[in-house]
Parts: structure tokens; C-alpha cells; sequence
């Protein structure tokens, strides 16, 4: 055999050895991808605060309020009242005024999740300076204020916004604080949208948090302020509503449990807006 083919022979054996090598030692192709474990979300969950403060609502029924903040194409608000927690409404009462221009006298009143609002820029007819707003009804009143004052409804009432998404809702942060010379912890909290969305007990809730986690808002985030026995002495929330752009409201508390009386105002005196009311011309 010529040496060529001697050569030529011996490569190929030692080829074949080292691929039988490979295969007996290489690794083997990856297999299927696994999924990255979820880190776990390390802020404590906020049950037990919103667990006590919404007794605490419950338990007192009634408190004195301060309601101040944005209210959108409404204006600034600067209003006064009282509130009475029922079981499944909240009864608001409010008065004081709103800032667009100029300052507005307003007077507002939910009774039976019925809203009645009082101000000159929207007298509905003469001799009927209250104005109705029913969320179920399709008036231009309703489908122009609805919003804002479902809002408004949610800021004095902080069990429309944690109750049954306890365990969505995380403590972001809390502090010592004070509310008006009152000692009281200051929790900074962030609802998961998602989850909550699936956990909301009330439709309106629910809704409320799926179109946030539709819109990329992964969190809403709310302040709350506990005082020592666990009620709360104050509330913000800030949310982008329809037809009012964004609303941020506070709400303080005091008097827990004193007596109040909320009634809707005279029959008489209330209209409704079925189309687009003229633009009223402000007091001079």
C-alpha cells in the first residue's frame, strides 16, 4: 500500500473515533426552555390595615369630612360635610365651593347613590337650582358629571376602593404623621391592578381596575392615614375619569360615630339636564 493511502486511511479511522468520542461525551442539545421563576413581591400585604380601618368604617357608621382637591374640567374643590356609611351606599353630604375662573358656591348631596348638585353654572330650569345625577340614567347631566361624582363618592368612602382586593394591595411605605394636630401613620399603598380586577367583589370595582391594567397601569396607588384605634382620619386618591379628565381628591375624617342627617333636597327644586344645557354666565 503506497504511504498516500496509508495516511489517508489513518485519518479516516481517527476521524471516525473522534466523533464516536464526541458522541459519547458532548452534551446534549438543550432542552426546552424552562420558565423564569416569579420573584416574589417582598412588600407586605396591607389586610390588616385595610382589614381594621374598613371595621372601623363599619362599626362608627357616620364621621364629619373635609373634601379638597382637583375635579377636573369641574374645577378646584373646597368643600365641607358629613358621611354615613350604610351597607352598600354611601350617603355624602357637602358644601362649599369650586375654583375654575372664579370661585363657585356648591352644594352637593348623594343619597341612594343618587347625586344632587347645587351651583350656578348648572341651575337645570328656573326655580330648580338642584340638579339630578343618576349614574343609571342616560341624561346629558348623568353621562357628563356621572363620572366625577362616582369619583368623589370613591374618595370619601375608602371601602369602594380595598374592599375584597385586600390581598392585591401592598404597603409601599408608611410613617409616623400627623393629620390636623392628630398623631396617625401615613401607608403609602399600591393596588395591583390585575389581580385586583380578578378579586373585586363589585362590578363598578372590577371595572374600574381592568380598564387601569388594560391602559399598562400595572398599580394605582392611594394614601391612606390610620389614626391609633385604626380608623381612618384621611384618604387621596388621583385617577383619570371620563368626561372630567384627572380627579385627585382628599378626604379628612373627625367625629367618628356623631349624628348626622343627609336627605336629598325637595322634589320641586330638582331638574335634570335631558340635553346640553345653555353655558351658564357666572354670578358678577
Amino acid at each position: 500500500m503506497s504511504r498516500a493511502r496509508t495516511r489517508t486511511a489513518v485519518l479516516s479511522a481517527g476521524l471516525v473515533v473522534l466523533a464516536a468520542l464526541g458522541a459519547c461525551t458532548g452534551q446534549q442539545p438543550p432542552g426546552p426552555t424552562q420558565p423564569m421563576a416569579v420573584r416574589p413581591d417582598p412588600r407586605p400585604i396591607a389586610d390588616e390595615v385595610l382589614n381594621r380601618a374598613i371595621e372601623q368604617i363599619n362599626q362608627r357608621g357616620t364621621a364629619r369630612t373635609s373634601v379638597r382637591g382637583d375635579l377636573g374640567m369641574v374645577g378646584e374643590l373646597d368643600a365641607d360635610g358629613a358621611v354615613r356609611y350604610g351597607n352598600s351606599q354611601t350617603d355624602i353630604e357637602l358644601a362649599g365651593q369650586t375654583h375654575s375662573s372664579r370661585p363657585n358656591p356648591l352644594q352637593l348631596a348623594v343619597v341612594d347613590g343618587v347625586g344632587y348638585v347645587n351651583t350656578p353654572m348648572a341651575q337645570p330650569a328656573p326655580g330648580k337650582p338642584w340638579l339630578r345625577i343618576d349614574p343609571g340614567a342616560g341624561d346629558f347631566g348623568a353621562k357628563l358629571l356621572g363620572p366625577a361624582l362616582q369619583q368623589m363618592h370613591q374618595a370619601v368612602d375608602p371601602r369602594a376602593t380595598f374592599t375584597g382586593v385586600e390581598q392585591a394591595t401592598r404597603v409601599q411605605s408608611s410613617a409616623p404623621d400627623d393629620v390636623d394636630g392628630r398623631p396617625a401613620t401615613r401607608y403609602d399603598l399600591r393596588v395591583r391592578t390585575e389581580q385586583a380586577a380578578k378579586m373585586a367583589p363589585d362590578e363598578q370595582q372590577r371595572k374600574r381596575f381592568e380598564e387601569a391594567a388594560h391602559a399598562g397601569e400595572r398599580e394605582m396607588g392611594f394614601q391612606l392615614w390610620i389614626d391609633g384605634s385604626g380608623a381612618p382620619v384621611k384618604f387621596t386618591a388621583t385617577e383619570e375619569v371620563k368626561q372630567a379628565g384627572q380627579v385627585s381628591l382628599t378626604s379628612t375624617y373627625r367625629d367618628w360615630g356623631s349624628p348626622v342627617a343627609i336627605e336629598p333636597p325637595p322634589t320641586e327644586e330638582v331638574g335634570v339636564f335631558e340635553d346640553a344645557p345653555p353655558v351658564a354666565q357666572p354670578p358678577r
